[in-house]
């Protein structure tokens, strides 16, 4: 058993039959949802506000129905970030959109939302002009849940500290705690984990900053409260570190964990991994407590030397630990990426848990929003990929936020980075899905849980080349038709990929990229505006 805390074999296998039976119950709870709320409106909305770059982070479902969004934009000509708010129903119906400045004319951004009844808590951070330089502080703001009116702003920082809030959650005890870092001004220090805990109306109690090593950057992406009503930050330190074999130093990142007591003591931290790890990026951008007490984390894993002229690959990173922050349990995910990142953990209604993010397999590829269920046990129930720029573009997508809808479905939101409908470079993104993920009834889980549909008629399909050594370009030959869905599984029926399309996107060719699999046959699963079809495709 390794220094970690990771399972051993006997701990592993009594840890799996576990697993198999909360499977079971969690893959049968899914399936019931899926019956009883499957989303009957499914949309796609672009939000270009002003003509600017646009994006939105935060969503909330209002006790009215209606969906409360928050963002930012950053305008062109003379650079200046503002606060964007948005309110839609449940249809996807724009009801107003708004710009909002938290601080005076300063200009800043929003980092993370709360929902309190009908109003609304965003946190963000401002610029605040010192002399010749930018000073970065934090904003905590109330609104009202239909107009989006200002009810109260608070403001935090430090005069030549850098301060930066990631995340703000509520507390047991009325009142609000935000974690990210601080960052002097001066050169002369690094910067450091930033916890700052307010009341009720957002009056500053405490404002403590923490590090394991003076000599690292510090930053915390994520927090949450603790069962004896302290707080657990989560994030990583980098820095640059010797590298057997290299001739230049290499970057690293390692996965930080703070404890803090009530009143912001530091109780202990945990750093990993140490150095019999081999992977240079090891960190976590979220986590949520279970029920046991222990938390779920979310995070990624590098394996590449950062150096010019390496190819920087990650993989997906999952895992349970306990109250003292030692990993009971962990995941990695089989495959390689270029980049990625789950941006957000949220807890599902029928006790499991949605991650969304985005990833992209090379340098040469957009960047696709992804959407994930995932048990308690860490088990990826299914994944999904979604993308809505043109065919030829490299930009991108990514999902930042997201919330459960009544019938179990979810509204997402992010940004559409490319050639949409205007010429600025990115639009605020909503998309509803159903309870499966689905962009339109009819999409499955995987095929651990549900068989693949019957071919529906030939609905004109050509793949080639085929054998292939690595990529194949897939096209619709049916006068009309477009992509909703390609899903790429290997004779085991692992789910290789699973792509959605939007309707409104007129995709009608896709590459499929089996570059990073092992020889074999595949079955691609096509699924169009015409129908279903399934092909073979042998990767040599």
């Amino acid at each position: 058993m390794s220094s970690f805390g990771w399972s051993g074999n006997l701990r592993k296998a009594a840890s799996q039959q576990k697993a198999i039976i909360v499977r079971i119950f969690l893959i049968l709870a899914a399936l019931t949802f899926s019956k009883v709320g499957a989303a009957q409106v499914y949309f796609n909305i672009q939000i270009d506000w002003a003509q600017n770059f646009e994006f939105l982070d935060g969503a909330a479902l209002m006790p009215d129905g209606k969906v409360f969004l928050v963002g930012g934009e950053e305008n062109y000509g003379p650079f200046h970030q503002t606060t964007l708010l948005v309110q839609m129903n449940d249809e996807g119906q724009l009801l107003w959109a708004k710009s909002f400045l938290p601080v005076g004319n300063a200009s800043g951004n929003t980092s993370s939302m709360l929902q309190i009844g009908g109003e609304i808590i965003i946190e963000g951070n401002y610029s605040v002009p010192v002399a010749n330089t930018s000073n970065f502080q934090i904003f905590l703001s109330k609104l009202d849940g239909t107009t989006g009116n200002l009810i109260w702003t608070k403001e935090f920082g430090q005069l030549n500290i850098a301060d930066n809030a990631k995340r703000v959650i509520a507390t047991t005890d009325g009142g609000f705690a935000m974690g990210g870092w601080a960052f002097p001004d001066n050169n002369l220090q690094r910067p450091k984990f930033l916890l700052l805990k307010t009341d009720s109306i957002g009056n500053l109690l405490f404002r403590k900053e923490f590090t394991t090593d003076s000599s690292k950057d510090h930053y915390a992406y994520s927090i949450t409260e603790t069962s004896d009503s302290g707080f657990l930050l989560i994030g990583f330190r980098s820095y640059y570190g010797p590298c057997l074999g290299c001739l230049l130093q290499e970057h690293k990142n390692d996965l930080v964990l703070i404890k803090t007591d009530a009143t912001g003591n530091e109780q202990w931290a945990k750093v990993y991994p140490s150095d019999e790890w081999k992977q240079r990026l090891f960190y976590s951008l979220d986590l949520q407590p279970l029920p046991n007490g222990d938390f779920l984390m979310a995070g990624l894993k590098g394996y590449a030397v950062y150096q010019p002229g390496n190819a920087y690959v990650a993989k997906y990173f999952l895992a349970r630990i306990n109250a003292l922050g030692e990993f009971v349990d962990s995941v990695t995910l089989d495959k390689n990426y270029y980049f990625f990142r789950i941006n957000r953990l949220k807890a599902a209604s029928d006790g499991n848990f949605w991650a969304f993010g985005a990833e992209r397999d090379t340098i040469t590829e957009g960047q696709t929003a992804v959407m994930m269920k995932i048990t308690p046990a860490l088990e990826v129930l299914w994944k999904r990929e979604y993308r809505v720029s043109p065919p030829e573009s490299t930009m991108h997508e990514v999902f930042y936020e997201g919330v459960e809808m009544p019938d179990h479905g979810f509204v997402l939101c992010g940004g559409a980075h490319g050639p949409l409908q205007d010429s600025t470079y990115a639009n605020g993104w909503v998309i509803r899905v159903d309870s499966l993920g689905c962009l339109e009834p009819g999409c499955q889980l995987n095929s651990a849980i549900e068989d693949p549909p019957a071919a529906e008629q030939d609905i004109g399909i050509s793949l080639s080349p085929n054998p292939t050594s690595g990529q194949a370009t897939l096209a619709l030959t049916h006068e009309g038709a477009v992509l909703l869905g390609v899903r790429v599984l290997d004779v085991q029926g692992r789910v290789v990929s699973d792509m959605q399309f939007l309707r409104a996107a007129g995709w009608r060719e896709w590459v499929l990229d089996l570059g990073g699999e092992p020889a074999g046959v595949y079955v691609v699963w096509v699924r169009t505006s015409e129908g279903w079809a399934t092909k073979k495709i042998i990767k040599q």
